[in-house]
């Protein structure tokens, strides 16, 4: 049994044209007449529900999930504008798609109950020499995706591969979840995979300490009131005037992105929430969930360390497949594509050429990430890049 992956692509502006060369382009390519499942990452221009409808009507009986974003990825291309299709065969695997909406205040929920009708008819665990995968898509601009994503771990357990995307982490951008034929906001949408082939995920970010680390002694969701009793950009003022470097309320939008902060995990690692805004007490209002009473430090990156873990993230995924790989999906912090401006591109080239520029790649860009660091269980992360490699 041999899996394969496949990828089609449209810039065209018209959802019926970009669906039928993305599609077709793909089907045409395709090493059965019906694969398992199809991923769709779809950028301006196309309205969600009608795309959804016309990537229905040409893939049939396929089951599909995917995203709109503000960018996608194929090959090494980022799109701004376009439809990118990717169609993975594997003989015998078996695909659970599970949609729960209503994630304001009950991500934990919706996770869990979009896991279970995902998982619904799967065995306890996968088959011997099988992987079990789990895709999550969130709406990253509602609710708690951290939330979201310990929901399903409840179900799913740690025995699994995780990747995934926050999806429109602002009301102006894209925030669609796809699948099956329909377009969904404020929902979170799992797609879970029994497959024969080894899958693997990959994660880095790039970040390294930058300032001391320092208790969250109050924090209500996604913003850190408090560092060590003061307020929290005070602490942060601090931690740059001792590198010389001098931030002010009006400065604090072009430092922070690339000095976010960093959660450290026992093993070393850091969970990076990406700052957003100084709130009038000097509180910081963050991507993402701060947990009150954690550690936290101020982080600091630059090109050059955001390239090296792209590269690191291929390199994992590749290296835990230990085989020929059939295809990747590349999930990539928006806010990475910000700090690399024009050479982002240069990133998505470092992650085709350390899987090999023949394998098949597809993504987009995220508003956060899902993945697990190391061998824990997976979490919700920012400014990373989440690499998963399919093999053969």
């Amino acid at each position: 049994m041999t899996t394969t992956m496949v990828v089609g692509a449209s810039t065209l502006t018209d959802v019926q044209g970009a669906v039928r060369e993305a599609v077709g382009g793909a089907l045409s390519r395709a090493s059965t007449p019906a694969p398992t499942l199809a991923l769709v990452m779809a950028a301006e221009p196309y309205p969600p529900e009608p795309l959804a409808a016309a990537v229905s009507a040409a893939l049939g009986s396929i089951p599909w999930v995917g995203c709109c974003s503000t960018g996608v990825f194929a090959g090494s291309r980022l799109l701004r504008e376009g439809l990118v299709v990717g169609l993975v065969s594997s003989p015998g695997a078996r695909v659970g798609i599970g949609v729960e909406a209503s994630l304001a205040g009950e991500g934990r929920r919706a996770g869990a109950a979009a896991t279970v009708r995902a998982l619904a008819g799967f065995p306890a665990a996968p088959a011997a020499g099988w992987t079990r995968a789990l895709l999550v898509f969130s709406d990253a601009s509602l609710g708690n995706a951290a939330d979201v994503v310990r929901g399903a771990l409840e179900i799913a357990g740690t025995g699994v591969v995780w990747a995934g995307a926050g999806v429109g982490g602002n009301r102006s951008s894209p925030r669609a979840q796809l699948a099956s034929g329909r377009a969904h906001t404020d929902s979170v949408v799992i797609t879970a995979i029994d497959a024969p082939a080894r899958l693997a995920a990959g994660i880095c970010h790039g970040f390294r300490p930058y300032g001391p680390p320092t208790l969250v002694t109050r924090a209500q969701g996604p913003v850190a009131a408090e560092l060590e009793y003061e307020p929290a950009f005070t602490v942060y003022q601090r931690a740059a005037q001792d590198h010389g470097d001098q931030v002010t309320p009006e400065s604090f939008a072009d430092f922070a992105t690339t000095h976010p902060l960093g959660i450290p995990r026992a093993d070393g690692e850091h969970v990076i929430r990406d700052p957003l805004r100084v709130e009038t007490d000097g509180g910081l209002r963050c991507f993402g969930e701060v947990p009150d009473g954690s550690l936290i430090r101020v982080m600091e990156g630059d090109r050059d360390a955001l390239l090296a873990a792209a590269r690191t993230a291929s390199a994992d995924a590749r290296a835990a497949v230990s085989g020929p790989l059939a295809g990747a999906v590349v999930f990539d912090c928006v806010s990475r594509s910000f700090m690399l401006g024009a050479s982002f591109e240069d990133e998505l080239r470092m992650v085709s050429d350390q899987l090999d520029p023949s394998v098949p790649l597809l993504g987009c860009l995220s508003y956060g990430e899902i993945g697990a660091l190391g061998r824990g269980g997976p979490q919700f992360h920012n400014k990373t890049a989440v690499v998963l490699a399919l093999g053969r």
